[in-house]
């Protein structure tokens, strides 16, 4: 087979054609490559192209097939509605805080008539789109751009923290119904954004909807429903995918009815049983442990792990991934015996 352009390769993969080797992507790496860099992220998203020349450098050495379109930040978008976001500590992922103190007043004042003149009013809002042209110009007609953005259940979360969320899904399901229907528009209004400036792959991060904090009957009740009125809204996107952390195996077989092109699983689900699940309707990509092997193990113990991904796959949909994003301080060596393996070298 001749080789195939990232994009080629990655388009073949998600119709379950044969590719010239197996995929590759980082699924984000924004704190490593920030940390790589020696900057904060207010230091990155502050450089004049947002910095997109940055990102592109790195996982052009790497040679991923899909590139983040905004590098970390999956909850940042939450401070144009009072999240506090913390963004100066070198090596250290974005965090946002709590926006909404009393739910049960703050909830019925959200206002989804504002929500995309809040956003284009915050300030590294605008440099998410700075990085995100940044990186359109820079790798675009190679390698498609993908958004990671916090999916509406993981943003209603963390809107008014994780515990008191899930209690008032029990306690006050009206109010919960009420800020799902916000956080969607609000996740809806910055893919549509990142579209504009050339995105291609929406992908929302749910980590909230893992099997370690809620049960399946919760997530197909809340979670699931809320991302697919998201994928409805997005009809502008090439592709629609899907990450949840953790213990995310019994997601499988919902997602792929919901129509999700691929879904980005961590280590703790058995990709065989995934594989399985997806029946080539959906490819599956991650499944390297972020914090195992690849952080803390040696090169020859991660380009074990990868191979025997690669076997497992055996010729099916599979994009291989770190399950989540990359720890800052993991090894240089490492990240390249992931390529290593998907290249058979």
């Amino acid at each position: 087979m001749n080789t195939m352009s990232p994009k080629e390769r990655i388009d073949a993969v998600l119709r379950n054609e044969p590719v010239d080797r197996t995929p590759f992507c980082l699924v984000d790496g924004g704190a490593w490559i920030a940390k790589a860099e020696n900057m904060s992220y207010r230091m990155l998203y502050g450089m004049e192209d947002g910095g997109a020349s940055k990102i592109a450098a790195w996982t052009d050495k790497f040679e991923t097939d899909i590139v983040s379109a905004v590098s970390g930040v999956f909850t940042a978008p939450l401070n144009a509605f009072g999240c506090p976001i913390h963004i100066d500590d070198i090596g250290q992922p974005v965090n946002a805080d709590v926006a909404l103190r009393d739910p049960e007043n703050d909830i019925p004042k959200l206002d989804k008539a504002t929500i995309r003149e809040k956003l284009l009013a915050n300030d590294f809002v605008q440099g998410m789109l700075r990085q995100c042209r940044g990186m359109k110009a820079l790798v675009g007609d190679r390698k498609y751009l993908l958004g990671d953005i916090a999916a509406p259940f993981t943003m209603a979360a963390v809107m008014v923290g994780t515990q008191d969320f899930i209690m008032l899904m029990v306690d006050e399901p009206e109010l919960v119904e009420t800020l799902l229907d916000f956080t969607t528009h609000v996740s809806a209004e910055v893919f549509r954004l990142l579209h504009e400036n050339g995105c291609d792959i929406a992908l929302p991060a749910d980590p909230v909807a893992s099997g370690n904090l809620i049960s399946q009957d919760m997530y197909e009740e809340w979670a699931l429903p809320a991302l697919v009125n998201l994928k409805n809204m997005l009809p502008e996107y090439k592709y629609f995918f899907a990450h949840i952390c953790g213990a995310s195996g019994a997601r499988v077989k919902c997602l792929k009815e919901a129509g999700v092109r691929a879904f980005s699983c961590d280590f703790t689900v058995d990709l065989e049983k995934a594989l399985e699940n997806a029946d080539g309707e959906m490819t599956i990509f991650g499944n390297i442990n972020p914090a195992g092997a690849l952080l803390a193990g040696t090169a020859e113990e991660v380009y074990s792990e990868a191979c025997e991904r690669i076997k497992i796959a055996a010729g099916r949909p599979y994009i291989l991934a770190p399950g989540c994003d990359m720890g800052a301080d993991t090894p240089e060596e490492n990240v390249y015996m992931m390529l290593k393996a998907c290249k058979g070298l």
